[in-house]
C-alpha cells in the first residue's frame, strides 16, 4: 500500500485518502477520463480526415468558417475567433491566411477599433461552409451522436451543464 492510502494506480482509495484532491483515480474515474480523451481525439481525427478528403478543408478551417457563418454579419474580430476556438493568434493567422488564399475569407479593419482586424466570410466562403457543414454533420452523427440513445444524449447535456458548459460555444 502506498502512503496516500491506495495500493496501486487505478485501485479504489482508502477512506483516509478519499478527500485528497491528488488521490489516484479510481478505475471508474480513469475509464471516464481516458474514454473522454480518446473519444474526443478519435472524433476530431475522423472529422478532419473526412473534411480534408471531400472538401479540402481542415477541421480547424471549418471551425473558423463556422464561427463566421454563425455571426450575424459574417464577420468576427480575429482575437475573438482565436479566443473562442482556444488557439493562439498566430495559429489563427495561419488558418485565415489559407482561407484567404482560397477566397473564403477576407480581412478588413475593424470598424469600431482601427487597431483590430476582422475576418469576413466571402460568398465563396459561405458556399464552402455549407458544403463542409453537410460532411461535418453527417460524420458527427455517424461517429458519435447516432451511437447514443436520446437518454444518453440528455445525460451528457446535463453533465456538461454540471461542469459549467451552460451555453454551446461559450468560452471555456
Amino acid at each position: 500500500m502506498e502512503a496516500d492510502g491506495a495500493s496501486r494506480e487505478g485501485a479504489e482509495p482508502s477512506p483516509s485518502a478519499a478527500l485528497s484532491p491528488s488521490r489516484p483515480l479510481s478505475t471508474t474515474e480513469r475509464d471516464v477520463w481516458l474514454g473522454f480523451l480518446c473519444t474526443h481525439l478519435q472524433l476530431l481525427r475522423t472529422l478532419d480526415r473526412k473534411l480534408l478528403d471531400s472538401q479540402r478543408i481542415a477541421m480547424s478551417s471549418y471551425e473558423v468558417l463556422l464561427c463566421l457563418a454563425e455571426s450575424p454579419e459574417g464577420r468576427v474580430r480575429m482575437k475573438d475567433i482565436a479566443s473562442s476556438l482556444l488557439i493562439s493568434r498566430s495559429g489563427l493567422t495561419r488558418i485565415v491566411d489559407d482561407l484567404e488564399r482560397q477566397g473564403y475569407v477576407a480581412r478588413e479593419k475593424c470598424p469600431t477599433d482601427a487597431r483590430g482586424m476582422d475576418a469576413v466570410l466571402t460568398a465563396a466562403g459561405r458556399t464552402a461552409y455549407r458544403r463542409a457543414r453537410k460532411v461535418h454533420l453527417t460524420n458527427l452523427r455517424k461517429e458519435f451522436l447516432d451511437k447514443l440513445s436520446a437518454e444518453q444524449l440528455q445525460s451528457l447535456s446535463e453533465i456538461w451543464k454540471t461542469l459549467g458548459v451552460d451555453e454551446p460555444g461559450a468560452e471555456v
